[in-house]
C-alpha cells in the first residue's frame, strides 16, 4: 500500500450539509465529486494504469467485427481455409489481450475506489470528531454513521465501478459509432436519426428510476439511525416498558425502507424492459434495411453483419448508460 500523503481532504464543510438529507438538482449532485480530485490525484499512477488497460480493451473490442466480416466475406470458400485458419487464430490473440485488459482495469479500478473511500472515511470522521457539541445535539448519531458508512460505499461505487464504465461505455459508443459511419453511411443515417427519439425518453424515465433509487437509500438510512439510536438508549426504553412501542416504530420504518426499495426495483424492471425492447426493435430494423442493401448488392453480408455488431455494441452502451445514469 503506497504511503499516504498529506493533502487538503474534501470540503469537510460541505460534509455536514451533506450528512443531513436535502434535495438536490442538477449539476449540484456533480459539485460534492470534485471535491473527491484530490483523492484521485493521490494515486494518479494506478488511475493513468487503469485508464491505458481500458483504452486496450475497448479497442480489442471494437476489432472483432472487422475480423467477422472478413471471414464472412472471404471465408466460406475452399481458398479461403487458410484464411479462416488465420482469422481464428488472430481472434484467439485479440480474445487473450481483451481478457488480460479487462482483468487490469477491474483490479486498478477497484483497489483505487476502495484506497479513496478508506481515505475519505478516515478524513470525514475527523471532522466528525472535531465539530462542536451543539451539531451532535441536532443530529442523530444513527444517521451519522449511515451516512459514514452506507453513503461513502456509493461513493466508491461512483469512484470506482460506474467511473470505469462510464469512460469505457464512451469509448466504445464513439467507436462504435465511427466504425458504423465507415462501414456504412447510409445504415449510419437511419440509427443517428432514431438515437435521440430513443434516448430522450429513456433519460427522463432513468431519472426518475435514480430519484426512487434515493428515496430508499434515505429511507433505510432513517432506519437505522433508529435502530441506533435505539441501541444506545436500551436501558432507558426497557425501565419504561416501551419495547412494544420501539418495536412497532422500528417494524414500520422498516415497511416503509421496503416499499421505497420495491418502488424502486419496479421502475427498474420496467425501464429493462422498454430498454430491451427498443434496443432489439432497433437491430431488428436494421436487419430488414441491410437485408434489402444485401439483395441489391449495394452491401456485402459480411459488412452487413459488420454493422450489425457495432449497432449491438452501441445499442448495449445506450441501454447502461440510461441505466446507471
Amino acid at each position: 500500500m503506497p504511503p499516504r500523503r498529506d493533502v487538503e481532504p474534501v470540503e469537510v464543510s460541505s460534509i455536514e450539509t451533506q450528512l443531513t438529507p436535502s434535495p438536490a438538482k442538477g449539476s449540484a449532485r456533480l459539485r460534492p465529486l470534485l471535491a473527491l480530485a484530490p483523492y484521485v490525484a493521490r494515486y494518479r499512477g494506478r488511475a493513468t494504469l487503469a485508464l491505458i488497460a481500458l483504452t486496450i480493451a475497448a479497442l480489442t473490442t471494437l476489432l472483432v467485427p472487422v475480423a467477422v466480416r472478413r471471414m464472412i466475406d472471404f471465408g466460406f470458400t475452399p481458398e479461403g481455409v487458410a484464411l479462416i485458419n488465420s482469422y481464428f487464430s488472430v481472434m484467439i490473440a485479440v480474445v487473450a489481450v481483451l481478457a488480460g485488459a479487462s482483468a487490469a482495469r477491474f483490479y486498478l479500478v477497484m483497489t483505487i475506489g476502495e484506497r479513496i473511500v478508506a481515505d475519505l472515511r478516515r478524513d470525514v470522521f475527523a471532522h466528525l470528531i472535531s465539530l462542536s457539541p451543539a451539531f451532535f445535539d441536532s443530529a442523530r448519531s444513527g444517521e451519522l454513521i449511515s451516512r459514514l458508512t452506507a453513503d461513502t460505499t456509493q461513493i466508491k461505487s461512483a469512484v470506482g465501478a460506474s467511473v470505469s464504465i462510464a469512460l469505457r461505455n464512451f469509448m466504445l459508443f464513439v467507436g462504435a459509432t465511427a466504425m458504423m459511419v465507415i462501414t456504412s453511411p447510409r445504415l449510419s443515417g437511419f440509427v443517428l436519426l432514431a438515437i435521440p427519439l430513443i434516448v430522450l425518453p429513456l433519460v427522463a424515465f432513468g431519472r426518475w428510476v435514480r430519484r426512487l433509487s434515493r428515496n430508499a437509500q434515505d429511507t433505510l438510512a432513517d432506519a437505522t439511525a433508529y435502530a441506533s439510536e435505539l441501541v444506545g438508549a436500551i436501558r432507558t426504553v426497557q425501565a419504561y416498558t416501551s419495547e412494544r412501542l420501539a418495536d412497532a416504530r422500528f417494524g414500520g420504518e422498516v415497511e416503509q425502507a421496503y416499499e421505497a426499495a420495491r418502488s424502486s426495483t419496479r421502475a427498474r424492471a420496467v425501464l429493462t424492459a422498454i430498454i430491451i425492447f427498443i434496443v432489439f426493435t432497433s437491430v431488428v430494423m436494421i436487419l430488414w434495411v441491410g437485408s434489402h442493401d444485401v439483395l441489391t448488392g449495394s452491401i456485402s453480408m459480411g459488412r452487413l453483419g459488420q454493422f450489425v455488431l457495432y449497432t449491438a455494441f452501441a445499442a448495449a452502451v445506450c441501454r447502461r448508460s440510461v441505466e446507471w445514469g
